[in-house]
């Protein structure tokens, strides 16, 4: 199809030709309307254009095209040559390999943001969410031909770590008095749970108690100022808590096959004064402003949108605070000198070392006040920040603060990858024991309220019921994998996913399981056909609807793969991997339409046996490359 579109490119003299699937297969293989859409332009007839084109196409000796046909009002119909069509698409995906789709590597960097859970209790599915689709555009990325950096920020300086280390502080007794030793403190950890999860808890109390106590909630500006100023016992005790707890949140996405590059500290953006260098360059270029009156008096903004205004309810801003009139930078704030390190635009640089192996057998590195200088990090051509659609107005302000520094291009370059949030039905509500507002469909997962599914938990429960036909430990492992990040990935970024337990826990029909199922089928046909060799394969002259319909589908992944890439969302190849493997399931069950079925092992004709086994063996190849892309690895038995 490439070479068919790059021929009408050229005849025509336009830069893209659209394709599409006739409505019954006797109006041909493949069909693109293009020449409809050219009959203004060169002031003639559609199926006059069409016939001039497939004059000069005839004139090509196209490969792998049988015959071309032109229907009204001017649609060019392109039949192929199935045998020779088929056996090009099989040869090339046994000679690729696990590399079938990929594209040449490519010069520009990207450096893609993802996951970033603030490091104060476990991660629920909502942050799931995230971090199974920024790694799989990290993968199909990768697969494109880019050199892609995957980074993690941990907000270690935030309010919600504040909070945690308040109430390990003074939410219980024995309370914290001061000086540097903080065993006591530790001591009120409950050790039957992981701390992650015991963080969960006592982070919905301290709301709580705040409401009730005022001196208390004053604690945590305490805190926050102490964790900025990175120099005393609780700002050492603070990096301490959110360090455990990120060691939790690495260990849970790695069993989702989740893995990064980089660990960048917001802290350490304190430590290598980050922020005073962009502060320094946004009033240097007018960009931000000191507001001496109005609701913002004291504080440094951005102007955006229509400034102050007045409502019903006062005077509002819609200007962004960059410093609070207490001196507390905001997220945003920081979020710009972050996002010019991610550009090389800064000046200055983090330190880093080696955090530790990951279970993929890689390094991850880490930025830390102790660690050594190291060009390889940042740098990008373009940067790629995963954060729900929530966040799109103080994204926006990031990328228009380059821009009024003078960072035009970066600012081109800054792309917000956002997506619906992760809600719960009420039903799966209920099944936390929750009581649900009926005014409602859905209720919103509350960290503050300490409502919504952790990540580990959701595992653990699919695990549960996949034990009832699996007992090993690895399998079902990767069939929890592939059962969470198929659900989370088969629903674009645009839309919402309304949480429940059924939906999530389904093994038949739309879900990574039946991807996984189609798979190990393949396998086993494999192992018993007893063939090794595919070099010599041939396709018949004639070939079956199911057989070619298999060789198209697995003809469609480079396409698909490409897409993905383009829309930076796993969805298209999740529906791809389920499409190709209901398509396998067709052909495995009858190759012949219309004759009586013959297992493919016992198949006589040895050359065509060859021959049904090498398209399993491609189908099998497939479905493992679009399953590796979805962060999936696919299982021989199950």
């Amino acid at each position: 199809m490439y070479r068919i579109a790059e021929k009408i490119k050229e005849i025509l003299n336009i830069e893209d030709v659209p394709f599409n699937k006739p409505p019954k297969r006797e109006m041909g293989d493949i069909s693109t309307p293009v020449c409809l859409s050219m009959a203004k332009v060169l002031h003639k007839a559609p199926i006059q254009i069409a016939n001039d084109v497939k004059e000069k196409l005839d004139a090509e000796n196209l490969p792998l095209v049988k015959k071309i046909e032109v229907t009204p009002p001017g649609y060019l119909n392109f039949f192929m040559d199935y045998s020779a069509f088929g056996e090009s698409v099989i040869k090339e995906v046994l000679k690729e390999g696990d590399a079938y789709g990929n594209k040449p590597q490519k010069e520009e960097k990207i450096l893609i943001e993802h996951t970033n859970v603030n490091p104060n209790k476990a991660m629920h599915i909502g942050h799931l969410r995230n971090a199974i689709i920024g790694d799989s555009v990290v993968r199909t990325l990768r697969k494109l031909g880019y050199d892609v950096q995957a980074c993690n920020y941990i907000d270690d300086t935030g309010v919600q770590v504040a909070d945690v280390v308040a109430a390990m502080l003074y939410l219980d007794e024995p309370f914290y008095t001061g000086g540097d030793d903080f065993s006591q403190i530790w001591a009120k950890v409950d050790a039957s749970q992981s701390f992650d999860y015991w963080c969960w808890d006592i982070y919905a109390r301290i709301g709580e108690a705040y409401e009730k106590d005022p001196v208390l909630k004053g604690r945590r500006a305490e805190i926050l100022h102490a964790v900025e100023g990175g120099e005393s016992a609780v700002a050492s005790f603070a990096k301490e808590v959110a360090t455990k707890i990120v060691k939790a949140h690495l260990k849970t996405v790695s069993r989702l096959n989740i893995y990064y590059n980089l660990l960048n500290w917001e802290s350490d953006i304190f430590n290598r004064h980050f922020w005073q260098t962009a502060f320094d360059l946004l009033k240097e270029k007018g960009a931000v402003e000191f507001e001496t009156e109005g609701p913002n008096k004291g504080c440094w903004v951005v102007r955006f949108g229509k400034g102050i205004i007045e409502t019903e309810e006062g005077l509002k801003s819609e200007d962004k605070i960059l410093v609070r009139s207490n001196g507390i930078v905001t997220y945003t704030g920081k979020d710009i000198a972050y996002q010019m390190w991610k550009f090389g635009v800064l000046g200055i640089d983090f330190l880093y070392k080696d955090w530790g192996m990951q279970e993929n057998g890689e390094i991850l590195t880490t930025t830390s006040p102790d660690g050594a200088p190291c060009e390889k990090w940042g740098r990008a051509d373009k940067v790629i920040n995963v954060i729900d659609c929530r966040q799109s107005y103080t994204q926006q302000i990031v990328y228009d603060c380059l821009s009024k520094m003078g960072f035009e291009k970066e600012s081109q370059n800054s792309v917000h990858l956002g997506y619906e949030i992760v809600v719960l039905s009420n039903d799966a509500t209920r099944e936390l024991g929750v009581e649900v507002d009926e005014s409602t469909q859905v209720q919103a997962m509350s960290g503050r309220k300490g409502l919504g599914v952790k990540g580990d938990d959701l595992i653990e429960i699919i695990k549960n019921k996949l034990r009832e036909k699996i007992s090993d430990e690895k399998t079902l492992n990767i069939l929890a994998c592939a059962a969470i990040r198929y659900f989370m990935s088969k629903i674009t970024t645009g839309k919402m996913i309304v949480f429940d337990f059924e939906e999530a826990l389904r093994t038949t029909g739309d879900s990574g399981i039946y991807c996984e199922y189609a798979y190990a089928r393949a396998s086993s046909i494999i192992e018993k056909g007893g063939i090794d060799d595919f070099s010599g394969v041939k396709v018949p002259e004639e070939v079956t609807s199911t057989e070619f319909d298999l060789i198209k589908k697995i003809k469609e992944y480079e396409g698909v793969l490409v897409k993905a890439g383009e829309d930076l969302s796993p969805s298209p190849l999740a529906r791809y991997a389920f499409e190709l493997a209901g398509v396998f399931t067709s052909y495995y069950e009858n190759p012949d339409p219309g004759k009586e079925r013959v297992p493919f092992v016992n198949i006589k004709d040895p050359n065509l046996k060859l021959y049904r086994l090498s398209l399993v063996q491609a189908f099998r190849q497939t479905m493992k490359n679009c399953l590796d892309t979805l962060g999936i690895v696919a299982v021989n038995k199950i």
